[in-house]
């Protein structure tokens, strides 16, 4: 389910389609649903509930100060390295402190459609991006894949990336975490791969 405009649409090349899960209410949708039949959740609705202008999403916009400058190297090095195996994904990290009640994967849907490209990004770099948002606050995180990139892995895949991040971000490593989040990340797309590959082959 996505907000992205037709450009994008028209541009993004979708594989094999898989199913996600509403931003609302996690109701597991195909992937070319246009609301959601559990709670009518669509995808303009949080352009009306986030109404502030948010700035570009850089790769990593680290609001609330987490990592230091060893912190944020030990990240680009394992997010680099994630690219050049699976370059047409774009990564972006944002942490930020949010009221208790807020849904996490909403306000991520709302940042991925509402932020401003930044500097040299396109509308297809934006659809392929997945970004990693999390709530210093809370701990909480969510990965909330774009209009091109979520047609690549299931939200469970993603939610298992996030829960691999858990024992580092509870030791207080949370550099680490997000180098954890990575590396699953990386493992689920391997085997999804491999998966798509052999379906493709038996064609």
């Amino acid at each position: 389910m996505s907000a992205a405009p037709e450009r994008i649409r028209r541009r993004s090349q979708r594989s094999a389609p898989v199913n996600v899960a509403c931003p609302s209410c996690r109701t597991v949708l195909k992937a070319d649903s246009k609301w959601c039949p559990s709670c009518n959740f669509t995808g303009g609705d949080t352009m009306a509930m986030f109404s502030d202008s948010p700035p570009p999403l850089l790769p990593i916009l680290d609001a609330m100060g987490l990592w230091n400058e060893s912190d944020i190297k030990k990240i680009e090095t394992e997010r680099d390295s994630l690219r050049r195996r699976y370059p047409q994904f774009q990564w972006r990290i944002c942490t930020v402190s949010l009221p208790p009640d807020t849904q996490l994967p909403l306000f991520g849907f709302w940042l991925l459609n509402a932020c401003p490209l930044h500097e040299k990004e396109t509308f297809e770099e934006r659809a392929w991006t997945l970004l990693l948002l999390i709530d210093a606050a809370s701990g909480k995180a969510a990965a909330v894949p774009g209009y091109a990139a979520e047609s690549c892995l299931a939200d469970d895949d993603w939610q298992k990336s996030l829960f691999a991040m858990g024992s580092r971000w509870k030791s207080g490593n949370t550099a680490d975490a997000v180098v954890e989040f990575f590396k699953s990340s990386r493992s689920h797309l391997d085997e999804s791969w491999v998966r798509n590959g052999s379906r493709r082959a038996n064609k």
